[in-house]
């Protein structure tokens, strides 16, 4: 089985109309992830790390949740100002872009997450995460970094966030004010 992660990103400015998309494909699925892949599928407890950089402990009813609500910007796709080339032990983005209206801020919307999408044609399938947000911080906005945190829903130890993809996107996109951007992350499986 082959497994693959593709980027999306569009621009819509104020007036509904696309200023910018592009589709990359993502690199940098870190650590944490196997470690949770690992668990569930050996049934073994292991150690993770939390986006503070706080080592816990996940067990076989944890999840990789990342379906957050709006407004906040603990989980589900996050964005970032920084310019760090992504490391396999990444625990979270290098500079978020916290969630707000002030300057240098931008409102996270909900994250939505598809159900498996199969082509038995191709032997193909895919799910697609998406989250919207909109810069109404009164000047433009340039995001330069993009990752995917997951809530470990069943956990003990509540509110342990934690990073399974960090993409540095090849070149940085400005958001003007009053414009939104949409990330999208579909990750594909082949046989």
């Amino acid at each position: 089985m082959n497994v693959k992660a593709y980027l999306k990103v569009k621009v819509i400015d104020k007036n509904g109309k696309c200023i910018y998309y592009r589709r990359y494909r993502s690199r940098s699925f870190v650590a944490n992830f196997l470690r949770q892949l690992f668990t569930n599928l050996s049934g073994q407890s292991i150690n993770n790390v939390n986006t503070s950089g706080g080592s816990y402990s996940i067990g076989t009813t944890d999840n990789i949740i990342v379906n957050d609500g709006s407004n906040d910007d603990s989980y589900g796709i996050l964005i970032g100002t920084g310019t760090s080339a992504p490391s396999i032990i990444n625990n979270n983005l290098s500079q978020v872009i916290s969630n707000g209206a002030s300057v240098g801020q931008m409102q996270y919307g909900a994250v939505s997450v598809t159900g498996a999408v199969t082509n038995t044609s191709t032997n193909t399938g895919y799910i697609t995460v998406t989250r919207t947000f909109t810069n109404n911080s009164g000047s433009s906005i340039t995001v330069s970094e993009v990752g995917l945190v997951a809530w470990s829903g069943n956990n003990l130890q509540t509110n342990q966030y934690y990073l399974i993809i960090h993409d540095l996107l090849p070149s940085p996109i400005t958001v003007p004010n009053g414009s939104s951007l949409s990330i999208s992350y579909e990750i594909q499986v082949a046989t």
